[in-house]
C-alpha cells in the first residue's frame, strides 16, 4: 500500500484562489487507485477548513505530528505536560499575552483576544470550532499545543524565557508563534501512521514547500517540493514539481499514479 502526505499553506491551499478543482480531483483520482492520502500540517483539527475536509482525505498528521488520525478515528495523540503548560499560562495571563489551547477536537481562548482573531480570519480557518468560554485546568489536561501573539520583541523574549521544555516556532510575521512538544514533529508523527497502518517508508510520498516540512521531507521515502518551496526543502526533495499557482500537486500525482 502506498501513502501520500500533502503539507496544507503553499502546497495544495492558495491564499488567492483556495484549493483549486484540479487539485481536488487529482486526490480524488490518487485515491480512487487505492492509495491513501493524509494532511499533514502545523495546524490542529480544529483550523482545518471545511474546503481541506470536502476533501476526503484518509487521515491527519495535525498539530505538528501531535495527533494522528485514519477514518476519523484518532491513531494516537500526544498531550502536552500539564504542569509545565500551567505554569505558562499563567505568566502569559501575567503580562496579558494573548493565546490559545488547541486539542484535538476545539481551540481555546479568551473572548477579547482580537489579535489573534484577526490573524486567524486569514489563515482560511472556520470558527466553528472556537471555544470562548472554559475552564482553563480542564483544557490545560486536553491540549497538545499552543499559539500565542507577542506585540513586539519584549513580549516575544519573555514568552520564550518561560517556555522550560517547550518547543516554539516564531511565524514570519513576527507576533504569532506556536508552541509545542520537542518530541513531536510532522517527521514523527507520519513514522507512527506507517508504523500503525504497516506501510513501508518506501512507500510514502509527501508534497510541501515550507520550513515545517523539513523533518517530513527527510522522513519519507519520496520527498516532491513545491516549484514555490523553500531552498533547504527543494534541497531534500527527490522531485520538484510545479509550482501550487500551476496546480503541481495534480500534475504530479497523475505523473506518479
Amino acid at each position: 500500500m502506498k501513502i501520500v502526505f500533502f503539507d496544507i499553506d503553499g502546497t495544495i491551499y492558495n491564499n488567492i484562489v483556495g484549493i483549486t478543482q484540479n487539485v481536488k480531483d487529482a486526490i480524488y483520482e490518487t485515491r480512487q487507485k487505492g492509495i491513501l492520502c493524509f494532511i499533514a500540517s502545523g495546524r490542529p483539527y480544529g483550523f482545518i477548513a471545511q474546503n481541506v475536509k470536502d476533501i476526503g482525505f484518509d487521515g491527519y498528521v495535525l498539530s505538528n505530528g501531535a495527533q494522528m488520525t485514519y477514518q476519523n478515528k484518532n491513531l494516537k495523540v500526544r498531550y502536552l505536560d500539564q504542569d509545565y503548560l500551567a505554569t505558562l499560562c499563567k505568566k502569559l495571563r501575567d503580562k496579558h499575552i494573548e493565546f490559545t489551547l488547541l486539542t484535538p477536537k476545539a481551540c481555546y481562548m479568551r473572548r477579547g483576544y482580537t489579535n489573534l482573531l484577526e490573524f486567524y480570519s486569514k489563515c482560511n480557518i472556520d470558527f466553528e470550532n472556537f471555544v470562548f468560554d472554559y475552564v482553563e485546568n480542564e483544557i490545560i489536561e486536553q491540549t497538545i499545543k499552543v499559539e500565542a501573539w507577542v506585540k513586539n520583541e519584549e513580549e516575544y523574549q519573555y514568552v520564550v524565557s518561560h517556555l522550560q521544555h517547550f518547543s516554539h516556532e516564531l511565524h514570519p510575521d513576527n507576533h504569532s508563534m506556536e508552541i509545542y512538544s520537542p518530541t513531536v514533529s510532522k517527521a514523527t508523527g507520519i513514522l507512527d501512521v506507517l508504523d500503525l497502518l504497516n506501510i513501508d517508508v518506501d512507500d510514502s510520498y509527501c508534497f510541501g514547500d515550507g520550513p515545517n516540512d523539513v523533518e517530513m521531507f527527510e522522513t519519507v521515502g519520496h520527498p516532491i517540493a513545491m516549484g514555490n518551496a523553500i531552498d533547504i526543502i527543494k534541497e531534500k526533495a527527490e522531485i520538484v514539481c510545479p509550482s501550487i499557482e500551476e496546480d503541481g500537486v495534480a500534475i504530479q500525482l497523475r505523473k506518479m499514479f
